[in-house]
């Protein structure tokens, strides 16, 4: 097969686009045009490695996520080390779930314009079909995100709790990862944001140890005398602790154990 390089460029550059275009709705970001067609277009010249004559699997790894990371930084720039991480992360994943479709495409349809190469997807087909596929694949990740984006939703609840006779509300997420429980009676945790609920030194504290990546510490929490999630009232014991919620989408974290 013969292979054109200002075609594999210009192939390569409509498919990062569309690869970047999906992982801007992923992250929700609003990037400039321009830098998208840019870290494009930096994706294209990495899909010059169909010409390494390389057998190591570990070079072809090295490049790939050098690649990524290097497109995702022209794309959507420096904020602070976690949110490029998350960036890289989600780059990657689109672009091996894009991957995944067009090897797909390629086993049940065995195009003549199409090759693999390192495990890594070439086109030189009609621009026209090419454009169309890669919209298909488009359309279908966003259908994904959407759905899975609403099954996040629906663990979005409203929460409703009294502690020492002062009811609080507020928006809770039920978190499958948090399992944060009060040390002596085992009873689990709501985390609440401080705008929503603070433990005060006279009230009857227990002390929360907890781990996180950043280290060990602790929460002071408080029994609550009601606890009602998403309009159900809960009937078993329940401590309110407070901590910083960085989620402006909800204010109190909910331990899946609560409802279970």
């Amino acid at each position: 097969m013969v292979i054109y390089i200002d075609v594999l460029l210009f192939i390569n550059t409509i498919i990062n686009y569309a690869i970047l275009m999906t992982t801007e709705r992923l992250l929700k970001r609003n990037c400039r045009l321009y830098r998208i067609l840019l870290g494009a277009f930096a994706g294209a010249l990495f899909s010059l490695f169909i010409f390494v004559d390389s057998d190591s699997r570990l070079l072809l790894f090295l490049l790939r996520v050098l690649s990524s990371a290097l497109l995702t930084l022209i794309t959507f720039g420096w904020r602070s080390k976690a949110e490029y991480l998350k960036a890289v992360v989600c780059t990657i994943f689109v672009s091996v779930s894009f991957c995944g479709i067009f090897i797909l495409f390629y086993q049940l349809f065995k195009p003549p314009d199409m090759i693999i190469v390192n495990d890594i997807v070439y086109l030189q087909n009609d621009p026209l079909l090419l454009i169309a596929l890669t919209a298909v694949i488009y359309v279908i990740m966003l259908l994904m995100y959407k759905l899975f984006s609403e099954r996040i939703k629906s663990t979005v609840v409203p929460l409703q709790f009294t502690v020492l006779q002062k009811t609080y509300s507020c928006i809770g997420k039920i978190d499958t990862g948090c399992n944060l429980k009060e040390p002596f009676s085992c009873a689990p945790v709501i985390i609440a944001d401080p705008s929503v609920f603070t433990v005060e030194p006279d009230q009857p504290l227990r002390i929360i140890p907890y781990t996180a990546i950043g280290g060990s510490s602790f929460l002071k929490g408080v029994q609550a005398e009601s606890v009602i999630i998403n309009n159900k009232k809960i009937d078993k014991a329940i401590y309110i602790a407070s901590s910083k919620i960085e989620n402006p989408n909800y204010q109190a974290i909910i331990n899946s154990d609560i409802i279970r």
